[in-house]
């Protein structure tokens, strides 16, 4: 375990990992926030030696200026999870986009509820979010290279308004009913950074979401239902260890008879699995640039789908591969990403195919072999943190 100062400690955290308590500590990030956490050995334990375990987290926080701890244990002396913070708690899950409705200053509606949207959003228990957004029938982009679409400039400024993705942390008001999503990343360049807040309500079982309201007094209202969560019988161990949120570590590529190619390395990246069995993953590279005008021309819109990936839908779990010539940790298995919708319209409704390694805190994914413009078969293996409570 490597030793943290408390100039990037944010917090202790107790988690179970596998079967036994392990002490955490949460790293800060560049901007302050999660950048994941480093976990201490995992072991039996005797009741007299976790209440020691507990205190020595608790004494650690306060050593280090009193940030938070989110230690606890149950009646019998066990440790458990960290709870989620009660005001969190209704908004954790995956919901599915219902209806857009735009009213006025009167709530009267302005125009014929929009009701063919395609949209997941992703609030996660650890503090962080993902929301995707997508027109239907959108137009592929003519030209295809290895699965990925080709857009030129006015393909892109065509497509650029039909897809909508940020990702985050999020904070909730209970006192103003005011959710905030921190955009860590988005694929509109200006977005990043910036503060969205969505005044909210929960109605009949479903979320509803307000921007705040225009100059005209109109307001958007945007309705999501919650998706169920699976069934725990339906629940492999894979399962239990992947939902969560992970964000990208590094990425390598390689040749299949082991030469090391280069790669060009992701800014930020959240991959985040709900327990609905549903999922996103948002991929920014870095050097982004606004857009000069609240509209982008065809060349920054270019530039913005070429800089930004993301894909969402429901996954499946295959923990024994079936195809024994395919590459990849066959023994861990693979996961079957089934995209519903992708920034990419060429992708909407093609799996995508993961061999992945999984830990309590790294989860590896590796794509089928693909080949180069140089002809050479190359292996890419994306390595993931698991992010812990912000």
């Amino acid at each position: 375990m490597t030793r943290l100062g408390c100039t990037n400690f944010l917090k202790s955290v107790v988690i179970p990992q596998n079967g036994y308590p392990a002490i955490c500590f949460v790293r800060r990030g560049h901007s302050g926030g999660d950048a994941g956490y480093e976990c201490g050995r995992r072991r039996p334990m005797t009741i007299r030696y976790v209440h020691l375990f507990l205190i020595l987290a608790v004494v650690g926080t306060w050593a280090c200026g009193g940030a938070e701890s989110v230690v606890e244990s149950n009646e019998e002396g066990g440790v458990v999870a960290p709870s989620v913070p009660r005001k969190r708690q209704p908004f954790v899950g995956a919901w599915a986009l219902k209806r857009i409705e735009r009213r006025n200053a009167e709530g009267e509606l302005l125009e014929p509820p929009t009701e063919d949207r395609v949209g997941y959003l992703i609030y996660d228990e650890t503090g962080y979010m993902g929301v995707t957004l997508m027109r239907p029938n959108r137009t592929p982009h003519a030209r295809v290279v290895d699965g990925r679409g080709q857009p030129t400039a006015e393909e892109a400024l065509q497509d650029y308004s039909a897809y909508t993705s940020y990702f985050g942390r999020f904070t909730v008001n209970e006192e103003e009913k005011i959710v905030i999503h921190h955009l860590e990343g988005s694929l509109n360049p200006g977005g990043v950074g910036s503060d969205y807040k969505r005044f909210y309500d929960f109605t009949d079982g479903d979320l509803v979401l307000k921007p705040p309201m225009r100059d005209d007094g109109s307001q958007s209202l945007l309705t999501w239902e919650r998706l169920s969560d699976l069934d725990e019988v339906d629940l492999s161990e894979t399962h239990r260890k992947l939902f969560g949120v992970f964000r990208v570590e590094s990425v390598t590529r390689y040749t299949t008879d082991g030469y090391e190619v280069e790669a060009e390395q992701y800014d930020t990246a959240y991959l985040l699995y709900a327990r609905s069995g549903h999922m996103s993953v948002h991929l920014m590279r870095p050097d982004r640039r606004p857009f000069n005008a609240d509209q982008p021309t065809a060349d920054e819109a270019l530039h913005a789908k070429q800089s930004y990936g993301s894909y969402f839908g429901p996954f499946s779990v295959h923990e024994i591969a079936g195809c024994i010539s395919c590459p990849g940790p066959r023994d861990e298995g693979y996961l079957l990403h089934h995209r519903v919708g992708s920034e990419d319209p060429s992708a909407n409704g093609v799996d995508a195919r993961r061999y992945y390694e999984l830990t309590d805190t790294h989860l590896t994914l590796r794509p089928p072999v693909r080949t180069d413009e140089q002809g050479r078969q190359v292996i890419s293996v994306i390595r993931w943190t698991r992010l812990g409570p912000s």
